[in-house]
């Protein structure tokens, strides 16, 4: 059993997801002229998927593709954190850890709050407790290099997931980032695209429902389930907000 599955659990027996409800019954967007159709088909599955965020959200927000080394090293910073407050020194020892983040430049690719983490004992529990979002910001990352799609349900990520994220869409301890990125494929600026669009149409939603609205499926946590959108979104939107830092990505509604 993998050290995730022991803090985590598994989610292979957990009940089945919960019908997703409030489906729209008419699509008043299709006659907004300016409306693009990678929009209408985004508003679509949220619609289906019962969420309803506003029709009048801009279409041209001036995205920019960052470049591939920087989503990598973002994605292995988290890698780094996480492996620092999940995995007992005895496993994985400290030196091993900060040598990584030296070798490849990651600090520059956190923030002051994320740096202090390196600070704390190990088994720091409040810093344990925290890092959980971190798995949700690492998952858009992994997809763009081959992991599965990131979901728009608002259920956390399990630890086994985490896991295979690390374990088979990173980067080795001892290797170079530089060296992982050269034979690796990543999603298509146009696919990128489109989730970060998505995921920007959802933060509406999510918005809404944390002041009230009836805008998230039933079931729907907006506060709980609407971090998880929150979390995802900032790493598809700081994807394609080239030369803008983590702390600075722009995450209005």
């Amino acid at each position: 059993m993998g050290i995730f599955k022991k803090l985590f659990g598994s989610k292979d027996n957990e009940e089945p997801k919960k019908e997703i409800q409030n489906k729209q019954s008419s699509k008043t967007y299709d006659d907004i002229a300016w409306m693009t159709d990678l929009r209408r088909e985004n508003l679509d599955i949220c619609f289906n998927a019962g969420f309803k965020p506003t029709t009048s959200l801009p279409t041209e927000l001036g995205r920019h593709l960052r470049p591939s080394i920087e989503i990598a090293k973002r994605l292995h910073a988290i890698k780094a954190l996480v492996l620092w407050v999940m995995v007992p020194e005895e496993n994985l020892p400290q030196e091993q850890i900060l040598s990584f983040i030296e070798n490849n430049n990651l600090e520059d690719f956190m923030t002051a709050e994320e740096k202090s983490i390196l600070t704390v004992s190990r088994d720091d529990e409040q810093a344990r407790n925290a890092i959980g979002w971190k798995f949700e910001n690492a998952w858009p990352l992994a997809w763009y290099f081959g992991y599965k799609q990131p979901e728009i349900t608002g259920e956390m990520m399990s630890g086994n997931q985490m896991q295979d994220i690390l374990s088979n869409y990173t980067c080795k301890l001892d290797g170079s980032i530089e060296e992982w990125l050269k034979d690796k494929e990543t999603v298509s600026e146009e696919d990128l695209m489109q989730k970060e669009d998505l995921f920007y149409c959802l933060h509406n939603a999510v918005r809404s429902g944390q002041l009230g609205s009836d805008t998230v499926p039933a079931g729907f946590d907006p506060m709980g389930n609407g971090g998880v959108i929150h979390e995802r979104r900032h790493s598809l939107t700081y994807m394609v907000s080239k030369d803008t830092s983590w702390e600075e990505t722009d995450l209005s509604t």
